[in-house]
């Protein structure tokens, strides 16, 4: 079995765990063929899905570029939709849909990945009396392809059947990952935040700010493998890459972002960083995988912290480490407006003696915590005077309301810090060695 193959079936497993009575693989050129282990059907085209029912599994092996339903201009609707119909009503409900694609013939990745993605996340249909849809699981670069070619643009889709609650009429957004593309991390508000921090970063402080943040891992060994939780558009990654030697695997659920990060990769071409759109609380990173686990500024926005801190604990090797600067909440009763700024960005905040509590709760050991506040406070301000200074090179870029946004949104948090209701707190921690 090829390497690519067993990276899809244990994403599949993952995602699905459970037999496989039916695969069905498109097309017949398909080098993806599970040979000896599946029993399998082969089809050529989305219509000869049609006489397929119980499905547990579908693999649709570069057939949506082949098959002119994703183009150089974008994705074509019609035939797009009648390839997620066909898969839905084909597959049993928790089967799964695995969507290979190569981008790198198409002159828009950076515009099909986010796209493509999106458009399976939020796709639901009535079939026989049921909502369904799919539920995503990921969208991932394949290994195989960027060490053998230097491909970082080949990806897989793992998707798998689910039946919704249909979403009020009025609903702006379907599920988390379509809220976060469609509001804080636009394109355009992505860019924004970059010329703010500096080329790459999306985080406070940006290139400088990290590399003194990552210092406090204590040293690292080269060669080391890294999970970077959160990783934005992929700054981090590729300097724990470049000044470490480490071997960093980013994962973030916004596509707008992954999608820059996996773009500038590509053109960098830098084997030791690999990226995958997916939830850092449900995704399997594997058992003791990990020397370091990462993150800023990133997990306020996940609800489940106790399931996130029990699957970084899982995937850490033993005596590894993991350090992660996030969002707070300070002792001050909170104001009006800081509970509006909560509430539209769905934080999820926590003190600093709840994140020790937790940690210790799920078995971490050298368990530290740490009040960031005041630096945050500086560099809010640098930024701000930053942006006032330089007004007239970010008005060649952007316009007077996202001008308006940075420095309003800035202002706004050096009043919560004065309240005492922001805080940027950073949590350091090991797996005990044994």
């Amino acid at each position: 079995m090829s390497a690519t193959e067993r990276q899809i079936l244990r994403l599949v497993n993952a995602a699905a765990p459970g037999n496989y009575k039916q695969v069905a693989v498109q097309p017949k050129s398909s080098d993806l063929k599970f040979s000896g282990l599946l029993p399998a059907s082969t089809h050529n085209q989305v219509a000869s899905l049609g006489s397929v029912s119980g499905a547990d599994l579908i693999v649709a092996d570069k057939v949506l570029v082949a098959d002119g339903h994703v183009t150089k201009d974008g994705l074509q609707g019609g035939p797009l939709d009648a390839f997620l119909l066909s898969a839905l009503t084909a597959l049993n409900t928790g089967g799964v849909l695995v969507v290979r694609e190569d981008l790198s013939a198409n002159a828009s990745p950076l515009m099909t990945l986010p796209a493509l993605t999106d458009y399976v996340d939020v796709f639901r249909r009535d079939i026989a009396g049921k909502y369904v849809g799919f539920d995503f699981y990921c969208a991932e670069q394949l290994d195989s392809s960027i060490h053998l070619n230097s491909n970082y643009l080949d990806f897989v889709w793992i998707l798998r059947k689910k039946e919704f609650t249909p979403p009020p009429a009025d609903a702006a957004t379907v599920t988390f990952r379509d809220f976060l593309d469609k509001t804080q991390y636009t394109n355009t508000g992505i860019g924004s935040y970059e010329w703010m921090f500096g080329k790459d970063f999306i985080s406070p402080g940006g290139y400088d700010e990290n590399i003194r943040v990552l210092e406090q891992f204590g040293g690292f060994k080269y060669g080391a493998k890294m999970l970077d939780i959160g990783s934005g558009i992929g700054g981090g990654v590729r300097q724990a890459a470049a000044v470490y030697g480490l071997q960093v695997t980013g994962v973030d659920l916004s596509a707008n972002m992954l999608s820059e990060a996996i773009v500038r990769v590509h053109d960098e071409k830098d084997s030791r960083v690999n990226y995958s759109i997916c939830d850092a609380v449900t995704y399997d990173f594997g058992e003791n995988v990990y020397d370091y686990v990462f993150s800023r500024d990133c997990i306020q926005h996940i609800t489940d912290q106790d399931a996130l801190f029990k699957n970084i604990f899982k995937c850490l090797k033993p005596g590894g480490v993991v350090l992660v600067t996030m969002y707070g909440k300070g002792k001050g009763a909170w104001t009006e407006a800081f509970k509006k700024y909560n509430d539209k960005r769905f934080y999820h905040l926590q003190t600093l003696d709840e994140v020790k509590e937790r940690a210790i709760k799920h078995g971490y050991a050298d368990v530290h915590v740490e009040n960031m506040t005041e630096r945050f406070r500086e560099i809010l301000t640098q930024e701000r005077a930053h942006l006032e200074k330089e007004k007239e090179d970010f008005f060649k870029y952007f316009t007077q309301d996202e001008f308006d946004s940075l420095f309003n949104g800035w202002s706004d948090k050096l009043k919560y810090i004065e309240a005492d209701n922001h805080n940027w707190n950073l949590f350091r921690a090991s797996k005990p060695a044994n």
